[in-house]
């Protein structure tokens, strides 16, 4: 059995997906396929087609900088645009699926 999200569980997943989208674009894509997406960092870097000491690299200034805006608050989107906590987690996890099928698709 599952139970609902508190609000406060739904407002930091919310805060969470702002949050990843002030990030960098090669750091959200790794932050997301290793921290969500649950890859090693070798099929990150294969997947980025970036070298590994890189896609390492990306995934620490993510974490720092993530940490960094969690704590600060400072988002440039507000929280009544962004989607409800429910569709964050899915739009996350999607995320590992919509990289991972562009980056295929360029490397072909």
């Amino acid at each position: 059995m599952s139970t609902p999200a508190s609000q406060e569980d739904s407002g930091e997943m919310a805060d969470l997906q702002r949050g990843l989208m002030e990030l960098p674009q090669d750091q959200r894509e790794a932050l997301i396929l290793v921290g969500a997406g649950g890859l090693s960092y070798e099929e990150a870097a294969s997947i980025c087609d970036c070298a590994l000491g890189t896609m390492k690299s990306r995934v620490s200034r993510a974490r720092a900088a993530l940490e960094d805006i969690m704590n600060s608050g400072q988002f440039s989107q507000k929280r009544a645009d962004a989607p409800p906590a429910s569709e964050a987690v899915d739009a996350i996890m999607g995320s590992v699926e919509t990289i991972t099928a562009r980056r295929e698709a360029a490397g072909r």
